[in-house]
Formats: structure tokens, C-alpha cells, sequence
């Protein structure tokens, strides 16, 4: 057989591969065949006789295959895909997912051993049977071989074979099929003659569909158009799911977050397609923090689905209601004869709406509770005095904000936001009075005080991240990124700066991002505040930074690090050198990313700016 070497280190490989998501790896392999123009696509799970592991997993399609005279550029190499200098699949049948040149390399996410197998015509039109086998044990190594064929339909089979005996249990279809579904859903909806199937069931999302919306949305900045994004939202029947797509056409997307924080209700999947897109997706995971339009693009995506849902949970409240009163479970049975009687209605249907899901649906338990419901609001208002006090006692326009808002969410949600918004309000004030007041800010320590206090409070810093480091040397920053990055975190070599020396930073935030792979990192050092941030100060960041892009260990074109220095002061030096004059963010290093290598970014910042 011939062999093909890849040009790049076994470790690269694997790091691109992401062993640890088999999920995700299940994506691209189904992808890899949509670009391949096939119309039918089957995912079956080997499972083995006496345990049920899972032991293999099979892809095949009926796409055009793999020619024998793209294998050496599609194997033998990393990135450089025809796919990047293209849009559309080579009969120009659909617009290409990928781009990247990467996909196939998560094949050993599903097993140890991978083969492929495909049967295509190559460019003199004859038809060859081709084979390409690789193996966890040398990831940047494959092995193949071909063989003529007078006779045979297209397609390709790819075999993971999990000798290791890793734990799969993420491709059970319980766990897989909700979010396959949902992310194949546009494509599979605007072409009903493509099939998918997974584990034996089909992806055909048309059955699991309560309510399909489009939607178009003028995407504008201080008076300046930028187009109409195009929002379709799909309300599944029952499950957790929740995600929002980003894409510029309305079938590939190449950005993914999480949806629960725009509508914690509904399982529901928000597609927004909007043609400024194309190239730009990677910012949408700054949110707020992107460039305009990409901001804005975002703030109104999102507030367009909160207002869809908040629309569906007023149908849905009066649906309820109007359900009670057909199963005669409604405690009143007669029309209102005065305004007393009238508002006391009108209480108990928003209060009802609001608890409907708490609401039994056995008609004999739901009359009670409802009855009961009702009485407490006519006979004991002190068991909901506080609640009830408060809406009696609002303005016309109060109240009417409170109604939208129970439209929009439900009342413990309301509370729970307010108690945190309070709560956040006290700890703004408490802090900004350590920092700047005359005396005690004197007494205020980086390790003894500031650490403890932020330790708890890390949504100053930004709410997306999951992981938090504190006080901890750049060698448990490398395991952090290792781990989130699905490489082995042990047996690392401990990380020093250019002098020799180690290295402690005060706060090291984390998280893996779902668009494109992408791992975030912050890190935060804190100054106290009598200490006036200077050369010293800079250098020391600076210096962390310089590991982050000389340490290969850290290598990884997929991880962005921030690095922010606060304090309360910055003295002349530190002031020149920010990058540009009056930034708000205060970069003051960040050279261009190198290939392969990670987008580091240093700031400096005061305090005044942080708690703004």
C-alpha cells in the first residue's frame, strides 16, 4: 500500500481532532457527505452483543465520493481543502460546509482505528474503489491503496472502530437525535428528498415540529441600515434543546450558541441568516464586545426571538385558560358583574398563566388547585399579600411593563432576576467604596482582600465563562486550556517565563465556545489600590503573554487569551502605551497570531472603566 505522511506533528492532529467530542465529530462526518451532493445519509451504531458498548460507527452515503486523484491533497495534507477557495459541491448542487480541511480528522473522536472506503470515478472517468485507513496510534499517518472497478454506484463508507473501548455513550440516540435534528433542520426542510438516519431513526424533523415562524429583521446603527436579517424560528415538541445558528445563507451555519439565556421555556432552535456574515462569524462570540454592525446584528437577532416567545407564552396562557374552561376545572362559572369581580379575573389569569406548568393536568387535581388558587386571592390575599400589594399599587405604566414582562417570563424568573440585580447592585457599591475610598482603600491588600472578594463575583469580568482558576502558576493554566482544549492534561511540561522563572497569575477564566471550537481564556491581574500600574506592572503581563505565544504547548489556532492588568491608577508610561489614544479597552499588546498559534491580546484597564 501506499502510505502518506501528513505534513504536521501527530500532537497537531490531535488537538484538531477533539477526541473528547464525539457529538460534534458525528456532525462533520454527516456534513462531509452533504458536500459530497449525497441524498441519502445513515449512520449506524455497532454495538457489542453481551454489554451494548458501542464498538463501531458506520457513515455511509451515496454522495460522489472520494477520487483517487483528490486523496493525496485530502489526506496528505492540513487545511489547503478545495473547499476554501469554493462555495458550492462540484455539480454545484449545494453550498459547501466545509472549508477548513479539518472535518475528516474528527473521525477519531469515534474510534481508534478509522477506514474509509469509496467507490468513484476519478478525472478520466473510471471507476476505482478506494481505500484510506488511519489509526489513533499515528493520527498524522495514512495508509492507501485503490483498485479498478468495471462496475458500481458511487459513495462512501467510513468505519470507526473503537478498540479502546472509550465510553461513547454521548451517540446514544436519546442524547444525539435532538440536537441532530436540530442542527440538520434547515437543509432537511427545504430539501425533502434528502434522508438522514441515525442509529436507525430518521432525522426527518417535520414530526417533532410544533411551530415553524419566519421572520425579517432590519439590522440598523444610529440611523444607518445594514440590511434585513432573516430569522426563522423552529419550536420543538418536547425536549431541552435550545441554540442559536448564525450562518449567511439559510442552510449552513457556521456559529452556534447556546439559546437557553434568550428563552429558558420553549426547546426551540433560531436560525439567523443575515449576508454580512460571510467571513465574520468568528466575532459573534464577543456579543456585545463585536465590531458594529456584528453587534447589533446580534443584540437584534436576540431580541427578536425574546419578543417571538414572549408573543407564543401569551397564546400559550390564554390556550390554558381557555383548556380549563372546556374541561370545567375553571373556578368561575359566570361572567364578571363588576370591576372588583373583573380585576380579581384578571389577577387570576395572569397569576394562573404564570403557574400553568405547576398546574396538575388530571382534571379533578387541577379544579382544586385552581379553586384554591382562586380564594386565596379573593379570601387570603396575606398568603400572596406581597405579591398581589405590589401589582395593586403599580401605575398604569408600571403595570403594563409587569404584564409584558410576565408575558415574556415567569414570576419566580422575575424574582430570581431582581434579587440577583440587586444583589450585584450592593456588591458594585461595597467594592467601588474599598477601591476608592480616602482610608480604607489604603488598608485594601491584591491577595488578602481583592482575590477572596472577586473570587465569588466573576461575572464582573463577563458571564460566559465556566471555568476559574485562582492564584495558580501557568502550568495549571496550560492543563485548563489542555483540558478544554480534549488533550491529556497530565505529563505536561511545567511552564516558565524567559527568565526561568515560574510564573502566578491572580484570576484565570475559561470557556469552550460552540462556534468553530473555539476556547476563550481570560486572564485578570488585579493591582491593588494604592499601587499606580507602570513599566513594572506592564512588563509582568507582558511577560505572561510572551509564554502564551512561545510555549508550543500552548499552540492552538483556535484559543483567544485576553490579558487584563486593573488597578485604580496608571501613571504616564502606562498611558503611552496603550495602542490607540482614549481606547476604552486599553490594548496595549497584541501582536499579529501566528499560524497555528494562539490570538493573544494584553490591556490595561481601571477600575472606574471595569465597574462602569
Amino acid at each position: 500500500m501506499a502510505e502518506l505522511v501528513l505534513t504536521a506533528g501527530d500532537g497537531h492532529v490531535a488537538q484538531l481532532a477533539h477526541e473528547s467530542d464525539a457529538s460534534r465529530a458525528i456532525v462533520e462526518m454527516i456534513w462531509n457527505a452533504l458536500d459530497a451532493e449525497a441524498w441519502n445519509v445513515s449512520v449506524r451504531i455497532e454495538r457489542d452483543d453481551l454489554l451494548g458498548a458501542i464498538v463501531a460507527v458506520h457513515v455511509e452515503d451515496d454522495g460522489h465520493g472520494i477520487s483517487r486523484d483528490e486523496v493525496e491533497v485530502g489526506f496528505g495534507r492540513i487545511g489547503d481543502s478545495w473547499k476554501a477557495r469554493s462555495t458550492r459541491s462540484k455539480n454545484n448542487l449545494r453550498g459547501l460546509h466545509g472549508s477548513l480541511g479539518q472535518g475528516r480528522l474528527r473521525a477519531f473522536a469515534l474510534g481508534t482505528r478509522v477506514r474509509w472506503q469509496s467507490r468513484s470515478k476519478d478525472s478520466a472517468q473510471k471507476m476505482y474503489e478506494i481505500t484510506i485507513d488511519g489509526h489513533r496510534n499515528k493520527r498524522n499517518v495514512f495508509r492507501w491503496d485503490s483498485i479498478p472497478l468495471s462496475d458500481s454506484s458511487p459513495g462512501t463508507i467510513l468505519s470507526a472502530f473503537n478498540e479502546e473501548q472509550r465510553s461513547l455513550g454521548a451517540l446514544e440516540a436519546d442524547s444525539s437525535l435532538p440536537t441532530l435534528r436540530s442542527h440538520f433542520a434547515p437543509i432537511l426542510l427545504d430539501n425533502p428528498e434528502l434522508r438522514i438516519t441515525y442509529d436507525g431513526t430518521s432525522l426527518d424533523p417535520t414530526q417533532e415540529i410544533v411551530d415553524d415562524t419566519m421572520l425579517t429583521v432590519p439590522v440598523s446603527t444610529d440611523s444607518v441600515q445594514h440590511g434585513d436579517l432573516k430569522l426563522r424560528i423552529i419550536e420543538w415538541r418536547e425536549g431541552k434543546h435550545r441554540a442559536i445558528y448564525y450562518g449567511s445563507d439559510d442552510q449552513h451555519f457556521v456559529h452556534e450558541e447556546v439559546g437557553s439565556d434568550v428563552e429558558s421555556q420553549f426547546p426551540f432552535s433560531a436560525y439567523i441568516t443575515w449576508p454580512d456574515l460571510s467571513g465574520q462569524a468568528g466575532y459573534l462570540s464577543l456579543g456585545e464586545l463585536a465590531p458594529e454592525p456584528i453587534n447589533e446584528m446580534w443584540r437584534t437577532a436576540r431580541e427578536a426571538i425574546r419578543k417571538h416567545f414572549a408573543t407564543r407564552r401569551r397564546h400559550r396562557r390564554r390556550e390554558q385558560v381557555e383548556h380549563w374552561k372546556e374541561a370545567g376545572v375553571y373556578p368561575y362559572k359566570e361572567a364578571p358583574k363588576s370591576e372588583t369581580e373583573r380585576a380579581e379575573r384578571a389577577v387570576f389569569d395572569v397569576v394562573s398563566g404564570a403557574l400553568s406548568t405547576h398546574i396538575p393536568n388530571r382534571n379533578k387535581a387541577a379544579r382544586l388547585t385552581l379553586a384554591l388558587l382562586r380564594d386565596a386571592i379573593r379570601h387570603e390575599p396575606e398568603k400572596l399579600t406581597t405579591v398581589l400589594h405590589e401589582v395593586a399599587s403599580l401605575d398604569a405604566e408600571d403595570l403594563d411593563i409587569f404584564t409584558r414582562l410576565l408575558g415574556e417570563t415567569t414570576l419566580p424568573a422575575i424574582i430570581k432576576s431582581a434579587n440577583i440585580v440587586a444583589s450585584r447592585n450592593k456588591f458594585l457599591l461595597a467594592l467601588n467604596h474599598l477601591l476608592f475610598d480616602p482610608e480604607d482603600s489604603r488598608a485594601v491588600g491584591e491577595r488578602d482582600h481583592l482575590h477572596r472578594i472577586l473570587e465569588g463575583e466573576l461575572w464582573i469580568f463577563g458571564e460566559g465563562y465556566n471555568m476559574m482558576n485562582s492564584e495558580k502558576g501557568l502550568t495549571q493554566v496550560l492543563r485548563t486550556h489542555l483540558k478544554l482544549s480534549g488533550l491529556p492534561d497530565r505529563d505536561v511540561a511545567p511552564v516558565k517565563r524567559w527568565n526561568g522563572k515560574t510564573g502566578r497569575v491572580d484570576l484565570h477564566l475559561a470557556a469552550q465556545a460552540q462556534e468553530h471550537d473555539r476556547i476563550r481564556h481570560l486572564i485578570v491581574e488585579l493591582k491593588a489600590p494604592d499601587t499606580k500600574i507602570g513599566r513594572k506592572e506592564l512588563d509582568q503581563v507582558e511577560d505572561y503573554a510572551n509564554v502564551l505565544t512561545s510555549d508550543s504547548q500552548f499552540n492552538s489556532a483556535t484559543a483567544q487569551w485576553d490579558l487584563i492588568l486593573v488597578g485604580t491608577q496608571l501613571d504616564k508610561v502606562a498611558t503611552n502605551r496603550i495602542h490607540n489614544e482614549g481606547d476604552e479597552l486599553g490594548e496595549f499588546w497584541g501582536p499579529k497570531q501566528a499560524p497555528g498559534g494562539p490570538r493573544v491580546t494584553a490591556f490595561v484597564r481601571r477600575w472606574r472603566d471595569v465597574l462602569c
